[in-house]
């Protein structure tokens, strides 16, 4: 059977999607009609359809006074979906407010890949407010890994009014990086990797800091913490005066 990724991303894991394809594909069934064609047990079968019905993937009637389900069009789960995002966005200061009452221990999170390290660079966009400004060390591997993801990260952050301050080990890839430094909103000194080598790149924003690595394997460590962040940033400023030029 075909499996859905948008599905999996919904939370939906192998067997339910098995439930809720069959329904599609039947229209209207039984609990045991769907148990027969997805190929699970009649009190999986059962628990599953009432979930997915809880969700809004599903409807109930009776026939012949047996529960019968009927599949929603898939655009009217899209619109329930959209509802309950847009009411969760009503919430959300009230949330916020719950959340911001807690104890302000560090949190501290790991992001794999490629594509974990780039949702760490998607958090330095979404939390640091346009006039805002990111302190960063940065090494040559960023460039060579992301690609093309760099330059649209960086006319995005331009974009946004977000500035930087970076530090960056001397090579010909850099000083080539940071030809554009006046409309990217950049500001950065250079030091040998005789005097500072830089392994990792790391930047400072916000309340939060996030240390990447490519080598050996990817993956990034994002810490939230105020006090972490005050000192980094007190650390970056002392390195940032020592540096000439």
């Amino acid at each position: 059977m075909q499996y859905f990724d948008s599905l999996k991303q919904l939370g939906l894991n192998q067997r339910e999607q098995d439930v809720y394809l069959a329904i599609l594909q039947m229209e209207k069934a039984s609990i045991n009609d769907l148990s027969l064609r997805a190929k699970t047990k009649r009190s999986t079968t059962y628990n599953i359809v009432y979930r997915l019905k809880a969700e809004g993937f599903v409807s109930e009637t009776t026939e012949n006074k047996k529960h019968i389900f009927i599949a929603n069009n898939p655009e009217l789960v899209l619109s329930v979906l959209d509802e309950k995002k847009r009411h969760f966005k009503q919430e959300l200061p009230a949330i916020l407010s719950l959340y911001n009452t807690l104890p302000q221990k560090p949190k501290v999170a790991y992001f794999e890949g490629l594509e974990g390290i780039k949702q760490l660079y998607e958090d330095t966009l979404l939390v640091t407010h346009r006039g805002g400004e990111i302190l960063a060390y940065v090494t040559i591997e960023t460039p060579k890994a992301l690609g093309e993801y760099t330059i649209d990260y960086v006319t995005r952050r331009a974009k946004k009014g977000i500035r930087l301050r970076g530090i960056y080990n001397d090579s010909p890839e850099i000083r080539k990086y940071l030809i554009h430094n006046k409309e990217q909103l950049r500001e950065s000194k250079i030091i040998s990797e005789k005097e500072m080598p830089l392994e990792n790149e790391i930047n400072i924003y916000s309340n939060k800091m996030i240390i990447i690595t490519y080598r050996p394997e990817p993956f990034g460590v994002l810490i939230e913490s105020k006090e972490v962040a005050d000192t980094q940033r007190a650390i970056f400023e002392m390195a940032w005066r020592g540096i000439k030029g």
